[in-house]
Order: C-alpha cells, then sequence, then structure tokens
C-alpha cells in the first residue's frame, strides 16, 4: 500500500504541516483505492453468484438437492471465482484498514497542531 508514516519527534509548525499534508493526501489516495477495491470485489461477488447458478444447473440431474449443492460447491469454475472473491475482499480490507490507520493518525495531528497553537499564545503552560 503505502510507506510508513513516522512523526518527528518535538515536530516543528512546519513539519507538522507537511505531516497534515503528507496524511490527506494518502488519505485521499487510499479512499480512492479502497472504492476501487470494493467495486472490484462486487464484480467478483457478481461473478461467483453466476458460476454457482452455471454448476447448480450442470448438477441438478444428482439424486437430491443437497447433494446438487454439494457438487455445486466444488466445481472447479465456482471454487475460482469465491477464489477471487476472497482475494479481492482481502485487498479492500488491507485499503481499508490503512486508511483508517491514516485517518486516526490525521486526527491525532491536528489535535498536536490545537495544542502546538494554545503553546504559542499563551494558553497552556
Amino acid at each position: 500500500m503505502s510507506a510508513k508514516f513516522e512523526l518527528p519527534q518535538n515536530p516543528s509548525p512546519m513539519e507538522l504541516n507537511q505531516s497534515l499534508s503528507i496524511c490527506s493526501n494518502n488519505i485521499a489516495r487510499l479512499s480512492d483505492l479502497c472504492a476501487q477495491y470494493k467495486a472490484d470485489t462486487a464484480i467478483k461477488q457478481t461473478a461467483l453468484k453466476r458460476a454457482m447458478a452455471k454448476a447448480l444447473v450442470k448438477y441438478s440431474g444428482e439424486k437430491n438437492s443437497t447433494l446438487t449443492k454439494a457438487m455445486a460447491e466444488v466445481d472447479a469454475d465456482v471454487i475460482a471465482a469465491q477464489d477471487e472473491v476472497d482475494t479481492a475482499n482481502a485487498l479492500y480490507l488491507v485499503s481499508q484498514a490503512e486508511m483508517d490507520g491514516y485517518d486516526a493518525q490525521f486526527i491525532a495531528l491536528r489535535k498536536i497542531v490545537e495544542i502546538r497553537k494554545m503553546e504559542i499564545h499563551g494558553g497552556i503552560g
């Protein structure tokens, strides 16, 4: 996804502004990626449903519905489609978690900036 972000120890106002900019840019980029991954997951889930429907028709001659469903679930096309869904979903979840991490960092940075403003203007200390 993206490089690890670290805030300098005792950051200057310029470093804080730069860090806020880095975080907001990464949030925007990750937001776009999350949307793409979410859409890709939905497309692959539709493909899985279609593969399952085809497999259910393919095995509909089996003796009972339980066997038909079991045969469909182990069909090569259904397994491949499920693997695609799992991969797409994993990418989506990882990108979402990374975006949430940057969002938390951004909130913390804004709080640090507010504290620094209060220190500079004599509000703390």
